[in-house]
């Protein structure tokens, strides 16, 4: 027989289940939804940045998303620790289409971020999470730094998977990434 204190247990640990299991998907519509990242609340510049994401995804016909799912790209040291906000295209693939924006204290620190985040992806040790055919896009938006990557290899609907990356990569000024 189970004890009062094993039930109760179970029961919160159901509750909890059901309650993360809801299949209305949280979108950012209209005006983009905060996210629960380690960032609490955005700057000027991180809500600037979101709305040139946001423009630039529905030029093409698709939306912002907040994420349910975990997502951390592989990053710098400098990066770990790092504020970020998380955002995702709205794909039908569950590893496509994400997006990391890391605000920086000012334009000189944002591109000293971005700088770093690009030599880490270059090099062999920030391509280790991701598959060979990876492409990625690592650009200053003002006092922010946008990242995305995109991999042919591993998306069902490739044209649209690309035009989302492509949307991506074209806000803010490229910060070359050498291979």
């Amino acid at each position: 027989m189970i004890g009062v204190g094993r039930w109760l247990v179970l029961l919160a640990v159901t509750a909890l289940v059901v309650a993360c299991a809801s299949i209305d998907r949280p979108r950012a519509q209209g005006d983009v939804v905060a996210l629960p990242t380690p960032l609490r609340s955005f700057d000027a510049s991180v809500w600037a940045t979101l709305g040139q994401l946001q423009s630039a995804l529905t030029a093409i016909g698709e939306r912002l998303e907040v994420p349910i799912e975990a997502y951390r790209p592989s990053e710098p040291q400098s990066l770990l620790q790092a504020p970020r906000v998380v955002l995702r295209a709205d794909l039908a693939d569950p590893d496509d289409g994400y997006m990391v924006i890391y605000p920086a204290v000012d334009a000189a620190a944002a591109e000293q971020r971005a700088l770093e985040l690009a030599a880490y992806l270059g090099s062999g040790l920030g391509q280790t999470n991701f598959p060979a055919d990876t492409r990625f896009s690592v650009a200053v938006v003002g006092d922010t730094v946008v990242f995305t990557s995109w991999s042919p290899g591993r998306t069902s609907d490739r044209q649209r998977a690309e035009a989302v990356f492509d949307a991506v990569a074209s806000v803010g000024r490229s910060v070359e990434i050498r291979r």
